[in-house]
Order: structure tokens, then C-alpha cells, then sequence
């Protein structure tokens, strides 16, 4: 690859070799051999009622360095389904209450993420790509999809009913309040146990945890990564304090925030005592609007200043609505 000859190195070539060895490892697709292609490169031999589409690779480099690469579908070019592919997940005020339950009735609270999740359920979607180069000794046949892969349409509903069956063959029934939080009883009889779900994310107040952890990696044969007990869940760290009190701060996220910013602008993020200027106007501001570019940087952050909002950070909450009105069409006053 071009980008790995600039940087002499072969880290993009490796994530590509990963990904590629995952939807073969979980036989993403069916090879229904060489295709014959026509005019406009039509597939003469498409398999009947199957739907070509294109695929794509994705490349993003994680915070700690490491070189990601993930194969998605272009999914919008399939067809339109009839029935609703709605999937759900856990509210950060329902998760809230799984934790406070948690604490209090002696309950252990982990976290962890399921790798790969999509490609642990199948898919009804009639549809099939041509393999590129990057498929190597399969380039140019009929890959029919059998698992639901990245890009979909319907992939998020397909691994939320995988889940739901797994949840319930291991005895947990969803919450009438938030079908994303799954209950049982405790051994005892007497408390409840919970899992929140976040699509791929799982978080679980149980006792023990590990038995349930183990019985989702031997039973059911899911990949777990990073179980252990509850110290980051979706951006937002968790710790006890020297009293007991368990604590939910956004540290590591404020952090990343402060970082993106260092990136996008150059320079360090100035401080100040409050996020808007005492006596501060923005929708009284006049100054020239700014470009595209800056549309783009200044709607990162304000995204990233939204979710670290939902994670508790609530005194900044007025501020930011205040600023994001103006996300987009900025003016030059408004990123200053």
C-alpha cells in the first residue's frame, strides 16, 4: 500500500491481512465462483433474486496506535425492506440505575465489549459482491453474503435478536422500562441481577460476573475482549472513593476531547474560568462566516462537548446548546 511505502513500515497491509482473516474465519460469505462480467460490468451469472452492491474498506487509527482496517458493506444500494430493522440500546439513565442497584445489593459490577459482533449473526438479505484484489486467489468471484456484516441494513437488528437469544437461553428476561437491560433472579431469590446492553457493550451487575462471562465464551463461542471489573464503559471512567462511594467521571474522555482539539487546531486549548465569556452574545455575532474546513473541526467538537454532557458533565450543558446552534453555519467569532 501507498501509505505504508511512505511511512516504511507495513501496518495498513497487516490490518487489511487482519480483517480479511476474520470474515474468513467467520464465513462471511459463500463463494459461488467466477463471475462473467457484460456491459457496465453486469454480472451475467448473478445468482437469481440476489442484489449486487459494492464494499469498502475502512482504515482508522485507534488512541493507543494501533492501525485498524474493517471491511463494510455499502448497504444502501440494497433494496429497501418492508419491515422495520429498528435496534435499540441501553440509555445512559437506565444504565445509571443498573449501576445504583448494583452497588448497593453486593452485586460486582463489570464491564465488557464483544468483538466482531455483527458477524455473529446470519442474514436473510439477498446479496453478493465481486471480490476485489484485496480478496487475493478469490478476486472476481460471487461472494453471496451470509453473515451480517458491517454496512448492512438490516446487521444491527440481525446481531440484536443473536443477542436476545442468547440472552434468554442463559435466563434473563428484558426490563418492560428498557428492553436493553436484562434481568434474572439472583441465586438467592431474593435481588435482581442486571446486564445493560449498548450494542456491543455489555455491562453487568452479578454475582459472580465471571461464570456469566465464561458461559458467553464456551457456550455460545463469542470473542469477549476486555472483561474484567467496571472501570471504563462507554467513555466514562469508574472508580471507588477513599470513603466507598463509587464515582463516574468522564476523565479519559475530557482528555481525548483536549487532544482532538490539539490536533484540529494546532494549539493548545485556552483556559478559562467559564465555557462562554461573561456577557457573551453569539447570536449577536457578526464576524465573516468561516469555511467548510472549520464547519467540520467545529462540529467534532461540539459532538464530542454533547456526549461528554450525557456523561455527567452537566455544567456545561447550556453553553454548548447555546454555541451549537450555530454548528452549522459558524462564524469566525463563534470558533474563537
Amino acid at each position: 500500500m501507498e501509505l505504508d511505502k511512505a511511512n516504511g513500515n507495513c501496518k495498513w497491509y497487516d490490518a487489511v491481512q487482519l480483517e480479511l482473516s476474520q470474515i474468513c474465519k467467520y464465513e462471511v460469505f459463500e463463494d459461488r465462483g467466477k463471475a462473467i462480467f457484460g456491459k457496465n460490468r453486469k454480472v451475467e451469472n448473478a445468482p437469481e433474486c440476489y442484489h449486487k452492491i459494492r464494499f469498502r474498506l475502512v482504515f482508522a487509527v485507534k488512541h493507543d496506535g494501533w492501525h485498524k482496517a474493517r471491511l463494510v458493506a455499502d448497504g444502501h444500494l440494497a433494496p429497501e425492506p418492508v419491515e422495520s430493522i429498528y435496534s435499540g440500546f441501553v440509555s445512559l439513565r437506565s444504565l445509571r440505575i443498573a449501576i445504583f442497584l448494583g452497588k448497593p445489593n453486593d452485586l460486582e459490577l463489570w464491564g465488557t465489549d464483544i468483538g466482531n459482533a455483527y458477524l455473529e449473526a446470519t442474514t436473510d438479505e439477498l446479496l453478493f459482491i465481486a471480490a476485489g484484489h484485496e480478496f487475493g486467489e478469490l478476486e472476481g468471484h460471487i461472494l453471496v453474503f451470509q453473515k451480517a456484516l458491517y454496512g448492512l441494513r438490516s446487521s444491527g437488528l440481525k446481531w440484536s435478536q443473536r443477542l436476545h437469544d442468547i440472552m434468554t437461553d442463559m435466563g434473563f428476561v428484558p426490563s418492560k422500562e428498557d428492553p436493553c437491560i436484562w434481568m434474572c433472579k439472583s441465586d438467592c431469590g431474593t435481588k435482581y441481577e442486571y446486564v445493560a446492553i449498548y450494542v456491543d457493550n455489555l455491562l453487568t451487575a452479578l454475582k459472580p460476573p465471571k461464570s456469566f462471562i465464561d458461559e458467553l465464551k464456551t457456550k455460545f463461542g463469542l470473542k469477549i475482549k476486555g472483561d474484567g471489573p467496571l472501570e471504563h464503559h462507554l467513555g466514562c471512567d469508574y472508580f471507588i472513593d477513599p470513603d466507598g462511594t463509587l464515582v463516574a467521571c468522564p476523565k479519559r474522555y475530557i482528555e481525548k476531547i483536549i487532544e482532538t482539539y490539539k490536533k484540529l487546531f494546532n494549539e493548545e486549548p485556552k483556559p478559562v474560568r467559564s465555557p462562554l465569556e461573561k456577557n457573551d452574545h453569539p447570536e449577536h455575532d457578526n464576524s465573516e462566516l468561516v469555511s467548510s474546513d472549520l464547519i467540520d473541526k467545529d462540529m467534532t467538537m461540539i459532538g464530542q462537548l454533547q456526549w461528554v454532557i450525557s456523561l455527567g458533565r452537566f455544567d456545561i450543558l447550556s453553553h454548548v446548546v447555546s454555541m451549537s446552534r450555530f454548528r452549522l453555519v459558524p462564524r469566525e467569532g463563534h470558533i474563537k
